[in-house]
């Protein structure tokens, strides 16, 4: 063993070299035949590697030895021996500081009471939004209601009815007095602002509805005045000249009346369905004339 390392050159280049020649082989065959750069065989062998990362250059060495077909024992010896030397580890991040458990408590109360918070907030919002969409409900049944009172009556009396009443220019007791129709003197003077009075001719029909019903009502002057699925538990008010031909559909469901007067609607209906002229005398009379 003593001898070979005696033959073995001073550096590895040198040794590298001589076995090249030996084999009588130029760079130029060696560089096409291991596929590295010509160049770098030859810094190799001129021990011109510092430049060249020592794992990267270790192995180029042990890629052109066996080629030359020098022993693995051989090859280990010409690589230096910084190659089984492990690189130093180090940390190049800051260690996270320890945290100490009172910072986890705040941390978790934190988001405890951020949790508690954005649920209150949005259970608030919700409330505001449903309650601001029944009052606009109302808001808008208010408006239908007030639109359908100003078509009922003529301009004139809607001026009447819009403006201030005043009762604070008749005693307090007037104002209670029971008229002959059990209603006050207060009650009588809010029904006539209600109700104001209709032109002269004219009648008012007043339908309450306990079930869905088909309603179509005309007047004398062929105005039609409904003609329409009425909803069960709703009221609804007409006026016009009579007589009125009405057509009602689930009568039983129906409570007509006609200038505050009930119409009884057994006689008029066949299979739920009531058709009739109102008033009657009035349909008497035509049919009297008619025979004459």
């Amino acid at each position: 063993m003593n001898q070979q390392h005696e033959l073995i050159p001073r550096t590895t280049g040198e040794f590298l070299k001589q076995r090249r020649l030996a084999r009588k082989l130029s760079l130029a065959e060696v560089s096409l035949a291991v596929s590295l750069d010509e160049q770098l065989l030859d810094k190799i062998e001129q021990e011109q590697t510092l430049n060249i990362a020592p794992v990267y250059r270790n192995g180029y060495i042990r890629v052109y030895a066996r080629f030359l077909q020098i022993p693995d024992d051989e090859i280990k010896a010409l690589i230096p021996s910084t190659e089984n030397q492990q690189p130093e580890i180090r940390n190049i991040f800051s260690a996270p500081p320890r945290r100490h458990t009172m910072d986890k408590w705040l941390r978790s109360t934190s988001y405890v009471l951020a949790s508690l918070l954005i649920g209150t907030l949005a259970w608030q919002f919700t409330y505001e939004a449903v309650r601001l969409s029944q009052n606009g409900s109302q808001f808008d049944k208010v408006e239908e209601n007030l639109s359908r009172f100003e078509s009922a009556v003529n301009p004139d009396q809607a001026k009447k009815v819009k403006g201030t009443v005043n009762a604070s220019i008749a005693p307090l007791g007037v104002l209670h007095d029971a008229g002959s129709d059990g209603l006050d003197t207060a009650e009588q003077a809010w029904a006539a602002v209600s109700r104001p009075a209709l032109p002269d001719g004219e009648s008012r029909l007043h339908l309450s509805v306990s079930a869905d019903s088909w309603v179509e009502i005309t007047d004398a002057n062929e105005q039609q005045l409904e003609m329409d699925l009425l909803r069960g538990g709703s009221e609804k008010g007409y006026h016009g000249t009579p007589p009125f031909r009405i057509l009602l559909g689930r009568a039983s469901a129906v409570r007509l009346s006609v200038d505050g007067e009930p119409v009884n609607l057994s006689g008029y209906s066949s299979d739920d369905v009531a058709q009739l002229t109102w008033p009657q005398y009035e349909q008497a009379e035509n049919n009297g004339q008619n025979n004459n």
